[in-house]
């Protein structure tokens, strides 16, 4: 993370600076292609609705991927 950080300076969702030492993460953006780009922890470049709707899946997911 820090690397990708590094190299844009801005977060991809509020495009605020990163500060030093202050915890990044990474996010994929498909956008014609497959990229990474770093975000201030809490930030998300995805939309609310479609983060809820990722989020209501995840407990149905996990129990379908140890059952296999």
């Amino acid at each position: 993370p820090a690397g990708a950080a590094a190299r844009q300076r801005t977060c991809a969702a509020c495009g605020g600076p990163f500060e030093p030492g202050r915890r990044t993460e990474l996010e994929v953006l498909i956008d014609g292609e497959i990229r990474y780009v770093a975000v201030h922890s809490g930030h998300s470049t995805h939309a609310p609705a479609r983060e809820r709707l990722a989020t209501s899946r995840l407990p149905e997911a996990r129990i379908h991927g140890s059952a296999a």
